[in-house]
């Protein structure tokens, strides 16, 4: 007896800009009030309640398509349902592209330097180097 196995085939990225730019991701605020939508926060994200809003609206608009939060640092190019938060695009559509920044070996020494920074400005403030 045969058997065969399906194999996903993904294109990943750990890169978060490269990413965005090839999906056309909108995290824009301003932009995604522009274009009627409301619900999400300052970084483009819609939680699960408002699903149904951004799936009307890619009904209503074909050039727009659910990008997925899959996790920590994952986005999936397209909608998985039941998962906590969704983001728009108007770019590719293909459904194997994945980002996992976390995957990323730039990614802690990026992330430590964003941390020492933030927290060197805040030494700055605390002690009036800063006004």
């Amino acid at each position: 007896m045969g058997a065969r196995a399906r194999v996903d085939k993904i294109e990943l990225y750990v890169s978060y800009s490269d990413f965005n730019r090839r999906i056309g991701l909108i995290n824009n605020y301003y932009d995604l009030v522009s274009l009627g939508l409301e619900g999400h926060d300052f970084s483009g994200c819609f939680m699960c309640d408002d699903l149904s809003q951004l799936i009307d609206f890619c009904r209503e608009h074909r050039q727009y398509h659910i990008v997925t939060c899959d996790g920590p640092g994952r986005r999936v190019n397209r909608l998985i349902q039941g998962k906590d938060y969704y983001m728009l695009a108007n770019g590719d559509r293909d459904p194997a592209l994945v980002l996992n920044y976390l995957l990323d070996p730039d990614w802690p020494l990026s992330y430590e330097d964003g941390v020492s920074s933030a927290l060197a400005e805040l030494d700055n403030i605390k002690n009036g180097r800063k006004s």
